[in-house]
């Protein structure tokens, strides 16, 4: 098995620096401390051609970081990048090929306008469905439509998603957006997919992730209180969304949770870090996962399941949705939040008896999926 011993974050948000000196700030502390016992490094970064006209990222990342001889490898699968890093540093360490791997996660976006920054991103769907006008902010306003209408499920449902992350963001110092909002907030805001607005949806950001890896062996030597990783899955589905039986199916998370679940030898999770790129899919993957019932789980943001002091929280970090969504980063960052819980450093977001945790990194629009299962114990 594997432990996280270390982590650190920048603040997400539209930031000045460029990218390498974004993934200086989030790993320079780490570094400080453990460079000489650092001996492979993997990036998460999706967009660094498109956004930042750098390629061999994690060649000219090591070489910034004065760490021209430790191995290096960069992994690019878009929105779920972050997810599928850590698996890469776990098998490194599990093969014996590395025994003490760095992920870092960073993507610098916010020099591209929102128009750019959708068409870039919409790249990841066949030709024939980006030319009918798909693009992944539409994809959810139909699976919002589709849930509603199956479901029977209020248009505030979605709403109360982002009241919350918005909240819970609000505890996170490192968060993209600071600030609350109210249900009719939310819903007299612009629309940008019908039914969902401004609100639901991530904004784009900048930032980086960085979090230390070892074997569950040697953690204790860095650490008083490795977070260990229990178990992770992933899955994948057809890049073409309109060939799916059904678009609120997400088969990926479904197969990718299942794994994890199974791997980590566990049935329950006290709280999940979940890919809310928009407010809607914070709901299915909770249900595809079984966090919340199938076809109910919008029953449970009216209750105060999924706050932080609820039975099963859900995105305490803010999530997607209001800590940011620097794509590349993304899934690194749900894991430093698990890292915090699990070590009871979360301040005031922290969930009570954080024992056993989630994250979900997805890839594009349930494309393919990453879930990793966290303990507080091997």
């Amino acid at each position: 098995m594997v432990a996280i011993v270390a982590g650190h974050i920048t603040k997400f948000g539209k930031r000045k620096e460029n990218l390498l000196q974004l993934v200086a700030e989030a790993t320079i502390p780490i570094i400080t401390k453990f460079a000489d016992e650092i001996d492979f490094v993997v990036v998460s970064n999706t967009y660094s051609g498109e956004f930042n006209s750098m390629s061999g990222l994690n060649n000219l990342i090591a070489t910034y970081l004065g760490m021209d001889y430790v191995p290096s490898i960069r992994v690019d699968n878009t929105s779920g990048s972050g997810g599928s890093a850590i698996l890469v540093g776990k098998s490194l360490i599990d093969s014996g090929i590395a025994r003490r791997v760095l992920v870092i996660g960073a993507e610098k976006m916010s020099e591209k306008s929102t128009k750019q920054v959708t068409s870039i991103i919409a790249s990841l769907l066949p030709k024939e469905e980006r030319n009918a006008g798909l693009t992944l902010p539409s994809l959810a306003g139909l699976l919002a439509k589709e849930y509603m209408r199956k479901y029977s499920a209020p248009r505030e449902s979605f709403a109360l998603v982002a009241v919350k992350n918005h909240h819970n963001a609000m505890l996170n110092p490192y968060a993209h957006i600071q600030k609350e909002v109210t249900v009719e907030e939310v819903l007299k805001a612009p629309i940008i997919a019908e039914p969902l607005t401004l609100y639901e949806f991530s904004p784009i950001s900048d930032g980086a992730c960085s979090i230390l890896l070892t074997s569950n062996e040697e953690s204790f030597s860095f650490t008083e209180r490795p977070v260990f990783i229990k178990g992770i899955g992933t899955a994948s589905d057809s890049s073409s969304i309109s060939s799916r039986e059904d678009i609120i199916s997400l088969r990926s998370v479904r197969e990718a949770g299942a794994i994890a679940l199974k791997n980590a030898k566990v049935e329950k999770v006290n709280f999940a870090e979940l890919h809310d790129m928009a407010t809607v899919l914070e709901i299915v993957e909770a249900e595809e996962l079984g966090l919340l019932k199938k076809g109910e789980g919008w029953k449970a943001y009216f209750e105060g399941v999924t706050g932080i002091n609820g039975e099963m929280p859900i995105n305490t970090s803010g999530g997607l949705n209001s800590k940011g969504h620097p794509i590349g980063a993304s899934g690194v960052a749900q894991a430093y939040e698990a890292f915090l819980q699990l070590r009871n450093e979360a301040g005031n977001r922290q969930v009570k008896d954080a024992r056993v945790g989630l994250s979900l990194s997805m890839a594009g629009f349930g494309n393919s999926a990453t879930v990793i299962v966290y303990g507080a114990e091997p």
